[in-house]
């Protein structure tokens, strides 16, 4: 499949998704066309092999390009700048529109992602924060398409050029090959002499680049009858030029020689533009006549095609003297290799990244004669020649001794020849050895998606403030104090550093950020800086994993304290960006979400147990977890009380009737606690816990109860 094909059945597939999730009509992604000034349905649903161009600040999809901001409309038809003319075309009628601009990496609006008509109800904020999520991935693919087409370029010059060395001779050379022509023209037309002028397109004079008599000199004339063949691109015969309105006599006046008769000839480029003019002069018997003109039109076009195929070669040769030094100035070292495996050519910066003073040893040996190479590349030349494909990997590692260790970013492209047939291998390598080393070190300090922005800015000061939705996650190590006071420092230290490792891979296995170390704390954020429909459901089962690797490292580590921790999670929007000042930022996320998960860590302490999440996340993960409410409390900072809960398992695994009973014990104790039925809401908690003894909320429930029946006594 083409690469072309590919991406349209990408965008295709994201569209379908965006369709369902939203439930919508169709889907439309515009891309601009800076050349036409449009912007142009790249993929559109509903649309079969039509491609819909907009015109420049038209409707409300220009709109949204123009203001690089999200544009809702719910009813089309009372808004000025919506335009039905697309509506008539494809007989369709839309209602309603939600547009998201895309943004390139330099942050540049590059299209649209355009809604029609939703089925129930009306567009939110909520479909606005879905579609901007599938925006970032419409990003990404245009992005890969474009780096396609760049490499694609590149490797049909390198074919093109090595096609056509093969074919060219020294009747390229128009010095050589116009006398050689131009004197059989003359010859078969029986012709004194002939000569070809060629138009100057800067001044649009016509001058001689052959003519018989001249010798070095060239004429240059707008004038004559070769200004009027060229004028009026048809030939023309004239048997008696001296009567001819258009003659020149000053030519034959300053080389002394008499012009009788002359066939005068357009020379036409393959676009039908007018090259030039041939002309064949005096003929030795009688006039020219048609058979001439004949002869003369067929020899034109001869010279068309051996001045475009000289005007070519000498691009190519431009061309290639362009590439190769273009090829030796590039950051990237670029090795070529021919169908037999031997290397033909290396750039300077292919020495430079591998240390070499001088590598000509390796130019006509086998690949696998660079020995620090190896056996690797062998194998993807060979599977580039059969399959014709291009081949990346990157981060690939490199050692050429013990002290030098390279990291590369590789692409194995194939060349061609004009017939398509694979002729050899480009090889190029990007070395990212330090990139990778400033990156390693700075995510050690700072989340990754941020590291990647801190190496692609100039300006920090622009990673602004962004209001969006998120899953937070706080865990906090039980009684740490009492554990520093108990074992030494160092002991301490390697404990904690087994146990962050553990916990922060878990993080990033689930697709979240490390925020911040506060102390022994953990914050992690799921959805920043890219929200995804799956961040809280990410958020619990990281939980339920930390939970279960902690059981494993405190079971390895024998002599060492047991790690108990704590942890919850509230879902909810935030303000994510750049704190601080400019000398010092700090990118986090702020907002009453983040409070609300450091308060449900803090209350698992309260009910002696692992787990607490907020109703929104609740709400969120209930259909993929078995869940059960703990509470309802109130918060500081929020207005009303707030539903807890905790996460047992994932719903792959059915619960036991143990757990199927306990559940119904403990539900029905908390539906009459809050009805201040205690002495009944007792007997469900204990029967609860007669069915799990260990559980932290039936035994603090148990105690509540028992201090209300107390208060409740007589005096």
């Amino acid at each position: 499949m083409k690469k072309h094909e590919k991406t349209l059945l990408e965008v295709s597939s994201i569209l379908d998704k965006i369709s369902t999730i939203l439930d919508v009509e169709r889907s439309t992604l515009f891309l601009l066309n800076e050349q036409k000034e449009t912007l142009d349905s790249m993929v559109a649903q509903g649309v079969e092999n039509i491609v819909i161009s907009v015109p420049k600040n038209t409707g409300l999809v220009w709109d949204s390009f123009n203001k690089a901001d999200v544009v809702i409309e719910n009813n089309v038809q009372t808004n000025s700048h919506f335009n039905n003319s697309f509506d008539n075309q494809l007989q369709f009628v839309t209602k309603s529109v939600l547009c998201v601009p895309v943004f390139d990496d330099k942050e540049q609006v590059i299209g649209v992602l355009q809604c029609l008509n939703k089925r129930n109800g009306t567009f939110s904020n909520k479909d606005v924060r879905i579609l901007n999520s599938f925006a970032a991935a419409i990003n990404l693919i245009v992005k890969n398409s474009e780096l396609y087409y760049a490499s694609e370029h590149l490797k049909n010059n390198f074919s093109s050029l090595l096609e056509v060395f093969k074919v060219v001779s020294s009747e390229l050379n128009l010095n050589k090959l116009i006398p050689l022509i131009m004197n059989k023209a003359a010859e078969i037309t029986n012709a004194d002499r002939s000569s070809l002028f060629l138009v100057d397109e800067e001044t649009n004079e016509l001058w001689t680049i052959f003519a018989k008599g001249l010798e070095n000199n060239v004429v240059r004339t707008k004038k004559g009858i070769v200004a009027n063949v060229a004028r009026n691109k048809k030939p023309l015969i004239v048997n008696d030029p001296y009567s001819h309105p258009d003659f020149n006599p000053l030519v034959d006046k300053k080389t002394g020689y008499t012009t009788r008769s002359i066939l005068s000839v357009p020379v036409f480029n393959s676009e039908n533009e007018v090259l030039g003019v041939v002309q064949s002069i005096n003929k030795h018997k009688g006039e020219f006549n048609q058979e001439d003109l004949d002869i003369l039109t067929g020899f034109a076009s001869q010279i068309k095609i051996a001045i475009e195929n000289a005007k070519l070669f000498d691009q190519i040769q431009g061309m290639k003297n362009y590439l190769n030094i273009l090829v030796q100035n590039l950051d990237s070292g670029i090795i070529t290799i021919d169908n037999s495996l031997k290397v033909k050519t290396a750039n300077d910066q292919f020495y430079n990244i591998f240390g070499l003073n001088d590598g000509s040893e390796f130019i006509e040996n086998n690949i696998n004669d660079i020995h620090f190479l190896g056996t690797k590349f062998e194998e993807l030349c060979l599977e580039t020649l059969q399959s014709g494909k291009k081949l990346y990997h990157e981060n690939v590692e490199l050692k050429l001794s013990e002290e030098k260790l390279l990291t590369l970013n590789i692409s194995v492209l194939p060349m061609k020849d004009v017939k398509d047939n694979n002729v050899g291998v480009i090889i190029v390598f990007n070395d990212i050895s330090k990139e990778k080393r400033i990156q390693s070190n700075l995510s050690r300090y700072i989340p990754q998606h941020l590291v990647n922005e801190v190496m692609n800015r100039d300006n920090l000061s622009l990673l602004k403030g962004k209001y969006s939705k998120c899953s937070i996650l706080f865990s906090d190590i039980r009684n740490f104090t009492t554990l520093t006071e108990k074992f030494g420092a160092i002991e301490i230290v390697k404990l904690l550093n087994n146990y962050f490792e553990a916990m922060i891979s878990l993080v990033y296995k689930y697709d979240g950020i490390l925020d911040k170390f506060i102390g022994d704390a953990i914050m992690s954020v799921f959805g920043i800086p890219y929200a995804n429909i799956s961040d809280s459901k990410n958020a619990v089962y990281c939980a339920l994993e930390m939970l279960e690797s902690l059981r494993g490292l405190n079971e390895r580590n024998e002599l060492s304290p047991n790690i108990n921790i704590g942890l919850g999670i509230s879902t909810g929007n935030v303000v994510s960006g750049n704190i601080g000042s400019e000398k010092r930022f700090e990118y986090t996320v702020i907002g009453d979400s983040v409070n609300l998960a450091a308060r449900l860590e803090s209350a698992t302490k309260i009910y002696d147990i692992d787990l607490l999440i907020c109703e929104e996340t609740y709400n969120e993960i209930k259909d993929e977890f078995y869940c059960r409410q703990i509470d309802t409390i109130f918060v500081k900072g929020k207005q009303f009380p707030v539903n807890i809960f905790t996460v047992t398992k994932s719903r792959k695994e059915d619960l036991t009737f143990e757990e199927q009973e306990f559940y119904k014990f403990f539900s029905s104790g908390l539906s009459l606690y809050k009805q201040e039925k205690y002495k009944e809401a007792k007997k469900s908690f204990v029967a609860a816990k007669d069915l799990n003894n260990a559980d932290g909320p039936t035994t603090f429930f148990i105690e509540k109860c028992e201090q209300s029946l107390l208060i409740q006594l007589p005096n």
